[in-house]
Formats: C-alpha cells, sequence, structure tokens
C-alpha cells in the first residue's frame, strides 16, 4: 500500500520503493525445502482515493481501478490482485515502473489511512489467508474518510496535566480496526515519512495489537536515510514470520499468569492473539504467586503457540520450563546469578555517583575529592617502599 501523495513524491520514497521491490520480491521468505515462495502479492496506491492493480500474469499491461467510496471501501476485484509473483513478475515490474511516472505531477496532499488498511484487509478476508499489509505512509489522515485526525500539535499543553492527552488514541476507530484485523490474521507494518506532526499515539494502534512494526523516518531525504530505510524493508520482508497466532501461558498450582505486555490483543483474559508473529517481537508474562509451591514438583510452566506458516501449514510451538521451590533462603542465595547480581549494583552505584556529581557536589569539592586520591595514592606507593626496603 503505497501512499503516492505530494509529499512522498517529492522525497522519492515512492521511486525508490519501487526501485527496490524490483530485486527484493526475489527473496520472499519461503518453507524448508521448497524451491519457490507460496506468499501472493498485490499492489495499492492511494492519496484521497484508491488504486488498485491487476496484475493477473495473462496480462500485458497492469490494469488499475480506481475506488473513490472511502466511507465504505470494497475490493473491485479478486481474480488478478493477490499473485504469485514469479508467474507475474513481468507484469508487476511494468507496474512498479510506471507508478512513480503516473503521479509525478500530483498536487493532492491530503491523505486517507483506515480506509487503506480496511482495503488490505478486505483482500485477504476474500482471498481466505492471513498476511501482512506494508503501508507507506507521508502524513496524518486529514482526508474526509473514516479514520479522519486532526492535528493536536499543542505546544501549550506541554508539561500541564493535559499533556497526557496527546499520549492517547483520538477516537477508538483504530483500536476496533485492529481488533478485526487480528481476527482475519492481518498483520499492519507502517513505514512513516511524515515532515510534520504525525499522530502515532493513534496512527501506531493498529500497528500495535496485530503484532507489527512501526518504522519512522522524519524529513526523509534519499541521500541521506535511504540506505537505513531499504535496510529496515529488506530485513522485514526477508524475515521469517508465523500468522495468525494465538498462544496461551499454563501453569502449575501456586501461581498464575495475571498480565501480557506486547505487540497483540486479547480478547479475553488468557488467550493472546497477534495476527504475525516474528523474532523481532516479544510477550512479556507477569505472575502471582497466591498459593504454596511444592518443593517436590516444582514450579511448572508451558507455553503453547499456534500459529501458521508462511507456507499455510498449522502449527503449534510448545515451551516447557520447570523451576525449583525451596522454603530455604539459603538455597536461594546458591543458585542465583551472582553475575547478574553484580552487573546490576555496579550500574546503580555508578548512576548514583554520576546524580550525586551532576546535582549535589560543587566543583571545588570534585577538586578536593581528585587531590586526596592523588594523595592518598601517593601514600600508599610511598608505604609499599617503606615495606620494600624493610623486607631487603
Amino acid at each position: 500500500m503505497i501512499d503516492v501523495s505530494y509529499n512522498n513524491i517529492k522525497n522519492g520514497v515512492v521511486r525508490l520503493i519501487c526501485e527496490e521491490l524490483k530485486t527484493l520480491l526475489d527473496n520472499l521468505p519461503r518453507e524448508e525445502n521448497t524451491e519457490s515462495s507460496a506468499i501472493r502479492v498485490g499492489f495499492v496506491t492511494y492519496n484521497k482515493v484508491l488504486h488498485f492493480y491487476n496484475v493477473n500474469s495473462n496480462l500485458a499491461q497492469p490494469q488499475m481501478m480506481v475506488v473513490t467510496d472511502v466511507a465504505e471501501v470494497f475490493l473491485p476485484l479478486l481474480d488478478g490482485f493477490l499473485v504469485n509473483y514469479k508467474e507475474s513478475r513481468s507484469v508487476i515490474h511494468n507496474l512498479l515502473g510506471q507508478i512513480p511516472e503516473m503521479f509525478a505531477d500530483t498536487n493532492e496532499s491530503e491523505t486517507v489511512f483506515a480506509p487503506v488498511i480496511q482495503a488490505g484487509m478486505e483482500a485477504l478476508k476474500a482471498a481466505e489467508c492471513a498476511g501482512k499489509l506494508f503501508i507507506f505512509h507521508s502524513s496524518l489522515p486529514t482526508a474526509e474518510a473514516p479514520g479522519k485526525l486532526k492535528n493536536r500539535d499543542d505546544k501549550k499543553l506541554i508539561s500541564t496535566d493535559k499533556e497526557k492527552i496527546l499520549f492517547l488514541p483520538q477516537s477508538n476507530i483504530y483500536e476496533h480496526l485492529a481488533k478485526d484485523c487480528v481476527a482475519a490474521g492481518c498483520c499492519v507494518d507502517l513505514f512513516l515519512f511524515p515532515n510534520q506532526y504525525a499522530d502515532l499515539a493513534s496512527m501506531g494502534v493498529v500497528t500495535l495489537l496485530t503484532g507489527g512494526t512501526l518504522y519512522k523516518y522524519n524529513n526523509f531525504q534519499v541521500h541521506t536515510e535511504g540506505r537505513q530505510f531499504i535496510s529496515d524493508l529488506r530485513k522485514d520482508v526477508e524475515k521469517r514470520i508465523g500468522f495468525d497466532a494465538i498462544m496461551r501461558v499454563r501453569t502449575s498450582t501456586g501461581f498464575r499468569a495475571t498480565d501480557f505486555f506486547g505487540a497483540m490483543f486479547m480478547n479475553n483474559t488468557t488467550d493472546v492473539e497477534m495476527a504475525a508473529v516474528d523474532c523481532d517481537k516479544a510477550v512479556t508474562v507477569e505472575f502471582k504467586h497466591d498459593d504454596k509451591l511444592g518443593e517436590d514438583t516444582g514450579a511448572l510452566i508451558q507455553c503453547a503457540l499456534l500459529y501458521t506458516t508462511i507456507g499455510g501449514q498449522r502449527r503449534l510451538l510448545i515451551h516447557n520450563i520447570s523451576l525449583s521451590c525451596s522454603s530455604q533462603l539459603t538455597d536461594l542465595y546458591k543458585s542465583c546469578e551472582t553475575d547478574t547480581v553484580r552487573d546490576v549494583l555496579v550500574s546503580q552505584t555508578a548512576h548514583m555517583l554520576a546524580c550525586y556529581r551532576k546535582n549535589c557536589a560543587s566543583p571545588s569539592a570534585i577538586c578536593i575529592k581528585k587531590k586526596k586520591k592523588k594523595m592518598n595514592e601517593g601514600v600508599k606507593k610511598m608505604n609499599e617502599g617503606v615495606k620494600k626496603t624493610n623486607e631487603g
């Protein structure tokens, strides 16, 4: 999903994306021991309206279909939209070469955002498969459409009690959209190229709750940030990933999982739902100890993850761990990671001394301490010399 409004055209993002995709799509991830990737790809460009492209392998030229009704966006085609890249390679390369030229003279600066996600999700639902949306967006969505946002970059609110509202979504539309995406197995990755205020508190909700990743490049320039963007995009496309995942954590008697944190969505208190999961994602689980733990059996934890591979196979991944329990405090000290404790103490002590030096100690006091240190070192060396002389 490529934003072709004025900002993305002017800063060179659209041309850079299209050129990179010509080579990047040859490296789509695939199942082990398979010759080619089972992933299908589709293309949408957008500003105030959406442009879908038919890239069926039987066509000589790609066909554009425009959807102007962004209030109730729909998928104008199914056959020819999500295709096998190798089969439609020539048509796709033709399209990628045409996109920068088609919108080279655009003056359209307004964009939509929620309808773009809705359209991608509907495409995956129609194809009856899970997947990921790569959205390359430029600005605050101010066009008349669901998910329209207002600029609330009010500097008067900074350092006041009302500042916290800037870090909360403007409405719940993106949260509801994220819930629908998770149910459809639709993950959203957002590559954002703003040159002014962008409401990440609102726009980033879908990315967070669907297990996606958000990349942000302020005032993007191809010659300075282009290499980093290409590196991020390549890593994101090529990494191994699982779709439509559900995770559940089980424990033995005496304690239980009470809270979960991470890029995920929870419809109830036990099931962690992720439209996608990969090596860059982590889920933190908080456990509560509310009963006696048996020293014989220990504390048992099981993490079960049900997910779909990129080849469409449904798999179950299980991790088990057994933790020893003891009623004797001495056993705890014997088993603790002393190196970890030491590193933490050293780090905290250094931080405390740095804060003291910055906020409490005067320059003269620091100089006196340095002089005393040198004097002590001198006395120490003199004593060592006397000791060696006496020994001689």
